[in-house]
């Protein structure tokens, strides 16, 4: 059972069963609460995280007192590959939004398996590139001056991935956490773009009913 989950994994999918078997023995799933951290900001990144059930969210919270939410993920993936990797500290706090089940897969494990499996390490690198890419069109989106653009444009890459439900754990206070704005000007924001016919807001979800019109709006809005 342990191979079928980590198979569903998408950095493990292309391993053998041999070593995905091997791997779920040498890393046993723990079940964590909600609300359970599973890294601290600033400790030694030393075992990668594997997310099998649930979802993670990421944060930093400055001296100033502030929030900066960095991702909210949903499994199955892994989380700071790079900070491993890179044998650096995690950038953020990983906390549990909803009941979790993980494993800790230490550094040397990891490292040994690109070393054994070329199209492991191809594998790696192109996830390593997709989040270097994500996160710089997040600098572009935060450096755009309007909030409907902002949004708008948040909302397009996560149905690109999550589909037309797009459902927000941490509601539209992390939505604004992670952009940069307040709770108020993103449900302002929302409500602007509900109102093209582009979306439809639920409790803890926004639906994409219309992409072209989500797009549209965001032509219009950032001329």
């Amino acid at each position: 059972m342990g191979s079928k989950q980590l198979a569903a994994v998408p950095l493990f999918s292309m391993l053998d069963k041999a070593r995905l078997g091997w791997l779920a023995d040498q890393c046993p799933p723990q079940e964590l609460p909600a609300g359970a951290v599973v890294a601290h900001f600033g400790d030694p990144a030393q075992h990668l995280v594997v997310l099998e059930h649930g979802t993670l969210s990421a944060v930093y919270d400055t001296r100033d007192g502030s929030r900066v939410r960095f991702a909210t993920v949903t499994r199955p993936c892994v989380i700071d590959k790079a900070a491993v990797l890179d044998s650096g500290a995690h950038t953020a706090t990983w906390t549990a939004l909803t009941p979790c089940r993980i494993r800790f897969l230490p550094a040397n494990l990891l490292r040994g398996l690109i070393d054994e499996v070329p199209t492991l390490r191809d594998h790696v690198l192109r996830h390593l590139s997709a989040q270097v890419n994500h996160d710089r069109r997040a600098r572009v989106r935060t450096a755009t001056p309007q909030p409907v653009v902002q949004i708008a444009d948040w909302i397009l890459e996560a149905g690109r991935q999550h589909g037309s439900r797009i459902r927000l754990p941490a509601a539209q206070q992390g939505l604004g956490e992670e952009i940069g704005l307040s709770r108020v000007t993103v449900n302002r924001a929302l409500r602007v773009l509900a109102e093209t016919g582009a979306i439809r807001v639920e409790p803890g979800a926004i639906v994409v009913l219309d992409p072209r019109r989500l797009s549209a709006a965001t032509d219009r809005t950032s001329r």
